[in-house]
């Protein structure tokens, strides 16, 4: 397998990281190596949770009365804004301001971990089917070239429909080529993210000739507890290796459970994702990805670190700068790209302006920043 050599053709790579990642792949061929990818904003450009999380409320399967109070209590912004679940238009403006909730602001390492748990809490009483049908109707809104974009209540909330990241697709189509144990730990859900693998994920895989796909077990996300008919409690981590149908995403069998408000742990956040790795693999991955501060500890675990570079979030790249200090630069690699104007990897920072027309200032920013971290000059 090693004298096979690997080639990443995608033009989105930047030429440092097409390099870096190809050796990367060339060296741990064969050895059935752990590597651990993100899936929002990583694998997709988007967050395929946030989508599901508004068709849900678009259709009122979500809906603030029948949310429990004890999960969305009212809280005060640092500004000083109160929020409250009723107050807004829909339940999305309160995840929107839950995803930083606490008066620490800044000094809290860990702002989003109790938004990501609530979006998969508040879906208690539904089955996995019916949150794996909005994840598919969310689908409708994202154009090949993107971006779309999913309004729930219209001209007040919304959000991004993700698309596909072609780069990444062709990294995970060379690592399965080359006998790497590919996974996916997400802070989204684990239905949602388990019905992208199988029925958009694979496909792609396959259109590269990789016909095996991720398997439904090498998918982490949040979940929680699951009641059945009789009142027993399951636990996604072991239905999906004991019920076959039940990782096949069979709506039959999907319908017969329910969601609980008690979260299945680890929960796959922050430090949550390394602790998930643990139970899961039992060791260092080989390489993780990653987009975010959340995925910051699993990139710092890792032997190999590929860092997604979001050019409209200064302040992740000055973060990740700081743990790439700390960490020493070894083993790290950056490719920056663009979220939301004009979607897709950026190859050439230089191109910029160019692509762009108008630099937002927060790009200019992030773009020297990834610039120091990248070698791109």
């Amino acid at each position: 397998m090693k004298g096979n050599a690997v080639k990443l053709h995608s033009p989105g790579w930047s030429e440092r990281t097409r390099r870096a990642l190809e050796k990367l792949i060339q060296r741990g061929a064969g050895q059935g190596l752990p590597v651990v990818f993100d899936f929002d904003n990583t694998i997709i450009c988007g967050d395929i949770g946030e989508a599901t999380l508004a068709i849900l409320a678009r259709e009122r399967l979500l809906q603030t009365a029948r949310v429990s109070g004890t999960l969305s209590p009212p809280f005060r912004l640092p500004g000083g804004r109160r929020i409250a679940l009723k107050s807004g238009p829909d339940l999305t403006a309160y995840y929107s301001a839950y995803l930083a909730p606490t008066a620490h602001g800044e000094r809290d390492p860990t702002p989003l971990a109790n938004g990501y748990a609530w979006a998969a809490e508040i879906m208690e009483g539904l089955s996995p089917a019916d949150v794996i049908a909005a994840t598919r109707k969310s689908r409708a809104f994202a154009p090949p070239c993107g971006p779309g974009f999913i309004e729930v209540t219209p001209g007040k909330t919304g959000f991004p429909a993700p698309v596909f990241y072609p780069e990444m697709v062709e990294l995970i189509a060379a690592l399965v080529s080359h006998r790497f144990d590919v996974w996916i730990v997400s802070a989204s859900n684990v239905w949602t993210v388990r019905w992208m693998v199988q029925h958009e994920l694979n496909p792609r895989l396959r259109e590269h000739g990789e016909k095996r796909g991720l398997r439904a077990d090498h998918i982490v996300g949040v979940s929680t507890l699951l009641t059945d008919r009789r009142g027993g409690l399951h636990k996604d981590a072991l239905l999906v290796k004991e019920n076959a149908r039940y990782a096949a995403l069979d709506e039959k069998v999907l319908q017969s459970f329910r969601l609980t408000s008690r979260l299945q742990f680890p929960v796959p956040t922050y430090s949550g994702k390394i602790a998930c790795i643990y139970d899961v693999i039992g060791e260092r991955p080989y390489l993780c990805a990653g987009d975010s501060p959340g995925d910051h500890a699993m990139l710092a675990f890792s032997r190999n670190r590929l860092w997604i570079a979001r050019l409209e979030k200064p302040g992740f790249q000055e973060k990740t700068a700081e743990l790439i200090r700390q960490t020493g630069a070894a083993g790290w690699i950056v490719q920056p790209a663009l979220a939301k104007v004009q979607p897709g990897f950026v190859s050439d920072l230089k191109s910029l302006p160019r692509r762009l027309g108008s630099v937002p200032k927060e790009v200019c920013t992030a773009a020297r920043i990834i610039a120091a971290l990248s070698g791109q000059r």
